[in-house]
């Protein structure tokens, strides 16, 4: 009987061991990186008021204007005096009515406005971005301490498979499954520790195996059904398989093993199948992995058109949101050409259609997870 994705996710956060090796890096090395702690503002930005364009200053103290004489001169980034009521851009001088001007904060920007001394800039468990390194820049951080980059080995198993630097062979496709994952894991902030492909026997999956395990973690795809070497592994030898088989679809067909201490994420051959299911178990492992059990970046939206359910399984299914709503793929289980025109997927319920504006969380493929 297949487990419950929700059962499988929780075998993956009791089982799975967080990396705790930290490392210091460049500022610049930090991106798209894991924090290892909360990276907290030193100061504020700014760190007192500043001008935001170039005019005369106008206190309080002058107030009400008789003429624009003997106004001081400030430059935009200027440090605004205390007391400054408004600033009168250049640009409107000689159209401005002096007895009409009044306190206006509009061309002020207030101390801390970007940031406050002492705001959480990154949460420890973060991947940390490209605008992330514009506030950690603008406070002279040239250095983070961030978490051991995961390190995925990702294998296509199967006698027909070849890898893309070989030339085309009649009978045989390329291992485009473990491209693709491979570069999902590395925007998850996972690093790709080889890609490599072996045939569907059980000596040959197990040398293979046995040769990555300096990996954090094996991702194989392919040789899950029934009178498949992989799946004959699963029900005995040297992998300690935790469970077999999960309650989803596509990837219903998926397991999670380990071999010695290594975690061995195997996902069924199928592209739909085999990347989703890498969405969501591999997604799920990689978090772990940096410390966190809860996916992010979830946005709560309705579907714009009807989904239908499966009898046993909850559906991943596949779509794109348009910033109100979001409009699910057709897919099937051996399909390659439609996630590229997806930007992220739903889970549904088992056993229970979406109509027509029904709400529904929506996972971005470009958020973390």
């Amino acid at each position: 009987m297949k487990l419950s994705l929700s059962d499988a996710i929780a075998q993956i956060s009791s089982h799975i061991i967080p990396l705790e090796t930290v490392e210091t890096v460049p500022l610049m090395k930090a991106f798209g990186r894991i924090s290892a702690t909360p990276i907290l503002a030193r100061f504020s930005v700014p760190p007192f008021p500043i001008s935001l364009r170039d005019g005369k200053v106008v206190p309080f103290s002058a107030l009400p204007l008789a003429s624009l004489e003997g106004l001081a001169s400030i430059s935009t980034g200027g440090r605004v005096p205390e007391n400054t009521a408004c600033i009168i851009e250049n640009e409107t001088l000689h159209t401005c009515d002096p007895t009409q001007v009044v306190p206006d904060s509009s061309f002020i920007k207030a101390q801390g406005e970007d940031i406050v001394a002492g705001e959480c800039l990154v949460q420890k468990g973060q991947k940390i971005g490209p605008f992330d390194i514009t506030n950690l820049a603008s406070q002279g951080m040239q250095t983070l301490r961030v978490i051991k980059e995961a390190r995925i080995a990702y294998v296509g198993i199967g006698d027909e498979l070849i890898d893309v630097q070989e030339s085309p062979k009649a009978g045989h496709i390329y291992n485009s499954n473990a491209y693709t994952m491979a570069a999902r894991g590395e925007m998850m902030g996972a690093r790709t520790a080889t890609i490599t492909h072996t045939s569907d026997t059980p000596e040959a999956i197990m040398a293979t195996l046995a040769s990555l395990q300096n990996a954090d973690v094996i991702v194989t795809s392919g040789g899950m059904s029934a009178q498949d070497a992989m799946h004959s592994l699963l029900g005995s030898g040297p992998l300690r398989t935790l469970f077999k088989g999960v309650a989803m679809a596509p990837a219903g067909l998926t397991a999670l093993s380990f071999l010695g201490t290594v975690p061995v994420v195997h996902l069924p051959g199928l592209p739909m199948s085999s990347l989703l299911g890498f969405e969501v178990i591999g997604a799920a492992l990689i978090r772990k992995l940096y410390g966190m059990d809860e996916a992010q970046g979830l946005i709560s939206t309705f579907t714009a058109s009807p989904i239908k359910a499966h009898p046993y399984s909850q559906s991943i299914v596949p779509g794109f949101f348009d910033g109100s709503a979001f409009h699910p793929k057709h897919i099937a289980a051996g399909m390659i050409n439609v996630l590229n025109r997806c930007n992220g997927f739903i889970l549904t319920d088992t056993n229970r259609p979406l109509e027509r504006g029904e709400a529904v969380t929506f996972r971005s493929f470009l958020a973390w997870s």
